[in-house]
């Protein structure tokens, strides 16, 4: 009876494997994944080195979807992001005039600083400054409208802004 069977399931195994390689090959074909790229088709002269200059390309049609597979434009890995003479105005450390300037970085939001974390008969409250307004708050309480305190400790703590979690330490202070 054994005997009988193994042609019967090789058969099937063999249908099976033939049937796979037909819905692989179709799926290929389908889905343009052998299709010819123009945006490959289309390359740019590379940029002289002595002259840096910012080019500003439109990505052509088939770049932006091929296949239902965002692409990305081509970027020469050699070539630097930031060069000596990139606009990097109002930002220290980094060139320019530290902040204030035209084009200097005018963060904007509210600060929060935690001052200091204090012990009260047993409960540690913390002493929060948020854009100038000093708030005495514990674990639990919420303030400046929409931010809450998670937890203490002696030297940090943890807070939260909407579904945003954040810790500051003592004398740190954050941007939201």
């Amino acid at each position: 009876m054994q005997r009988a069977m193994r042609p019967i399931a090789a058969t099937a195994v063999a249908l099976l494997m033939l049937a796979a390689a037909i819905g692989l090959t179709w799926m290929v074909f389908t889905s343009g994944v052998l299709a010819p790229s123009s945006a490959a088709a289309e390359t740019s002269p590379p940029a002289s080195a002595s002259a840096p200059t910012v080019e500003v390309q439109a990505a052509a049609p088939s770049a932006i979807v091929s296949g239902g597979f965002q692409v990305s434009q081509p970027r020469d890995p050699f070539r630097p992001l930031i060069t000596e003479d990139s606009p990097v105005a109002g930002q220290p450390g980094v060139g320019g005039t530290g902040g204030g300037g035209t084009g200097g970085f005018n963060p904007s939001g509210t600060v929060l600083t935690l001052q200091e974390i204090r012990d009260v008969a047993g409960i540690l409250r913390a002493t929060m400054i948020v854009n100038g307004i000093s708030y005495d708050v514990g674990v639990g309480e919420t303030f400046a409208g929409s931010y809450k305190v998670i937890s203490l400790e002696e030297t940090k703590g943890v807070f939260m802004f909407g579904d945003s979690a954040f810790e500051l330490s003592v004398g740190q202070e954050i941007l939201k």
